[in-house]
């Protein structure tokens, strides 16, 4: 079949065109139990309620959200989801992070004060800027490399399409982020933990396969970090001991 606006052509029963993001005539596949989300379906498409019964879903009964997920929907409602969601979470993020800023400056030198000051103000507003490009880039590599990784377990049951709406809808685990202190370790936590049921019940695979496609990169990562931070210790141990002994006068 052919999309009604682009006249490209896409899968039979697509609901959304991926290329445009177009709403087309079809329905999601029959027999699936699948449906649309409650913030890509009619009339309360983009709506604060389809908002936030989408938010309830994924949060509270993210298995049932998942198994019920239409996983050809288009990237475009999801996209916007996650930008969103991201962006709200972020900025309370960044509003708790000057709160606690002023805090700490109270402790601080007049002049000190002054210098942090303006490190501070250039840097949120650079990160208030860049965030939101951030997160779709972001967004894009994360589904990337786990349908990547999905491939080689063979866990894909589904295309690309699935993964990246299943990466998505759990980037509404950045609202944690309004919560001060705990905020950022509690979307740490849950957001892997959303991705691994999702993926199981979007792709149709084991939860096993879903654990390692998550938790591999992130273990890398936590890897790569360790790896550096030695190989720096390293190198500054090795400079001070190769610093000439100085007599005591």
């Amino acid at each position: 079949m052919f999309c009604p606006h682009c006249g490209k052509e896409i899968l039979e029963n697509q609901a959304f065109c991926q290329f445009c993001g177009g709403k087309t005539t079809a329905a999601p596949s029959p027999g699936t139990g699948r449906r649309y989300t409650a913030w890509e379906e009619e009339g309360t498409q983009w709506s604060f309620g389809g908002l936030m019964t989408t938010l309830k879903e994924t949060l509270l009964s993210p298995s049932e959200f998942f198994k019920k997920m239409n996983v050809t929907g288009g990237l475009a409602n999801p996209m916007l989801y996650a930008l969103i969601t991201g962006m709200v979470g972020w900025m309370g993020y960044y509003f708790w992070e000057i709160i606690f800023h002023d805090t700490f400056l109270g402790y601080l030198p007049t002049k000190a004060q002054q210098g942090f000051d303006v490190f501070a103000e250039t840097g949120l507003a650079v990160k208030a800027i860049l965030t939101p490009f951030m997160l779709i880039i972001g967004l894009f590599i994360c589904s990337g490399i786990i349908h990547l990784l999905l491939l080689i377990v063979r866990g894909a049951k589904n295309g690309f399409e699935a993964t990246f709406r299943v990466v998505a809808y759990c980037s509404g685990a950045n609202l944690f982020l309004l919560i001060p202190l705990c905020g950022a370790f509690l979307s740490a936590i849950w957001t892997p933990v959303l991705a691994v049921i999702g993926l199981r019940d979007a792709h149709g695979t084991s939860g096993g396969k879903a654990a390692f496609v998550v938790l591999f990169p992130l273990v890398m990562c936590c890897a790569f970090v360790v790896l550096f931070s030695l190989l720096v210790l390293g190198t500054i141990a090795a400079s001070f001991g190769t610093m000439p002994q100085q007599p005591w006068k």
